[in-house]
């Protein structure tokens, strides 16, 4: 389990903040000109090099979900009492209101204030787009007893159980359905008033199930997993999520299997943290610390810098954006040490 792992002096977990730096890269790139281009070819003569741009933006599509399991693994561990969750959505809620209304004016060079009040409450302010994960964030804070009293019971069989149902409900289902479509023409589909949310929704789902990699398997069973089966999984679900995409023909992405993809990557970080002996956990957990910092920045920084990595041409703009995830990053993280330097140095007087 979890708490037999090696932990630093802060109480950080390596594997957690390795996956943090991963879903953050993939967010700041989610924004990107390059990741939207990944998404453009010609149906009529798919070539592989398509095929390679579309897998790359099924697994751009696993950010967020490893955030909601990094947020199970840790929030879902012991009991809260209600004063220490309020205040967590307090201060989230100043967060996601500040860097909104910053975010905005960077974005447009001006406030409204009435439109902005309208846009804030339905998640459509301009410039502060990337933070709906936000909204999400605040809705597991507001149910968090709930889960717990969930995750608390949880053991192996229910989180392989969980993981059975979604793969059903929300992959092999839609996928059959899909397929029946495409070749009889017509519109099957589960029923709406089917909504079991345990399973289907993705900030209940991954936070039960990032508690359960974490908390209801001990170090040894995931020490002995497989890498070349858990890197097999990955390939096999972005392949099929591609052909999903394909056979839809409709341009709209095929999510069904992104939940395997997100569960080979969380197991697959953590065994290769436990097999390196832990040699590197206080660079990457320096480094995970940063990511809050980085993720709130980005779409401050985006409206200053993008423009000089807007180079035209789908493999210029690719790389480009690439360039500027890893500036992104820097300069964010930079900020954000500076900025925590300075708040451990007021508080300590």
């Amino acid at each position: 389990m979890l708490h037999k792992e090696k932990a630093l002096g802060s109480g950080r977990f390596a594997h957690l903040d390795l996956l943090r730096l991963i879903a953050c890269f993939l967010v700041v790139f989610n924004h990107t000109q390059g990741c939207i281009k990944l998404y453009e070819y010609d149906t009529g003569a798919l070539t592989v090099l398509s095929f390679v741009r579309l897998f790359i933006a099924m697994t751009v599509k696993i950010n967020v979900p490893v955030f909601y399991m990094i947020t199970g693994s840790l929030l879902l561990s012991r009991d809260r009492d209600y004063k220490d969750i309020f205040g967590r959505i307090s201060k989230m809620f100043a967060i996601l209101l500040g860097f909104s209304i910053v975010s905005h004016f960077c974005y447009k060079g001006e406030f409204y204030i009435p439109g902005f009040i309208r846009n804030f409450a339905s998640a459509t302010v301009d410039g502060a787009g990337p933070y709906w994960y936000l909204y999400a964030y605040l809705g597991i804070l507001l149910i968090l007893p709930f889960l717990r009293s969930i995750a608390v019971r949880m053991n192996t069989r229910d989180v392989f159980y969980l993981i059975g149902v979604r793969f059903i409900i929300g992959a092999v289902i839609p996928m059959l359905f899909l397929i029946a479509n495409s070749i009889t023409g017509s519109n099957m589909h589960i029923a709406h008033e089917f909504q079991p949310a345990i399973i289907i929704v993705d900030c209940v789902f991954y936070p039960l199930i990032g508690y359960g990699l974490d908390r209801c398997f001990d170090e040894k069973e995931t020490f002995y997993s497989n890498r070349i089966l858990l890197a097999a999984l990955f390939v096999a679900a972005g392949i099929l999520g591609v052909v999903a995409l394909l056979i839809s023909g409709s341009g709209e992405s095929f999510d069904g299997f992104v939940f395997i993809m997100v569960i080979s990557v969380f197991v697959f970080v953590k065994k290769s943290v436990l097999k390196s002996g832990h040699r590197a956990d206080g660079v990457i957990s320096a480094l995970g610390a940063l990511t809050f910092g980085i993720y709130l920045l980005d779409p401050v920084i985006g409206p200053f810098f993008k423009k000089f990595f807007d180079f035209k041409g789908d493999y210029k703009m690719f790389w480009s954006s690439i360039v500027y995830c890893i500036f992104s990053m820097t300069f964010g993280g930079l900020l954000t040490f500076i900025f925590k330097v300075l708040k451990k140095r007021i508080y300590s007087k």
